[in-house]
């Protein structure tokens, strides 16, 4: 019962993020999705398929925002590294915890990513990339993992 339900979740999210970057990628509401994919695999799983399912997420996350290959490869992949290592010394019982580690893991990649896009594009610092993306990332991640269903899926019920 647990594979099938973290597979429909996971196969909900991939679905919600493709509909976000092909019909509604003029939003300002930009949720990445697959992040929280990541997050879940960097938390459940161990350090080698953390960080290549980091890598092959931050693949799909350059194709679907039609930037540079491997911008986000690099920078997804260095968050599943932070996000496995932080995993390790907080209580994930709590949301507030959650939130953080979301908003703070995302927030650094994002920033990563930009500095990349400067330095080759010269673009100016936007807040939907740096501020809004992670805020409103990480408040549907504490949603969805707000609930018991999800947390056992976590182990931390």
């Amino acid at each position: 019962m647990n594979n099938r339900f973290r597979n429909i979740l996971f196969v909900i999210l991939v679905i919600g993020q493709v509909a976000i970057s092909r019909y509604y990628h003029s939003w300002r509401f930009n949720v990445d999705l697959l992040y929280l994919i990541i997050f879940y695999i960097a938390i459940k799983s161990g350090f080698l398929p953390g960080i290549l399912t980091a890598t092959f997420i931050g693949l799909c996350s350059d194709y679907l925002s039609g930037g540079i290959i491997g911008v986000f490869s690099f920078s997804r992949t260095l968050a599943a590294y932070l996000l496995n290592v932080l995993a390790r010394f907080l209580d994930l019982k709590k949301n507030v915890f959650v939130f953080l580690l979301i908003f703070v893991s995302l927030f650094l990649s994002n920033l990563l990513a930009f500095l990349f896009y400067v330095l080759i594009f010269r673009l100016r610092i936007t807040a939907s990339l740096l501020l809004f993306q992670p805020l409103s990332t990480a408040i549907v991640g504490t949603i969805i993992l707000g609930f018991k269903k999800v947390k056992s899926l976590l182990d931390v019920s």
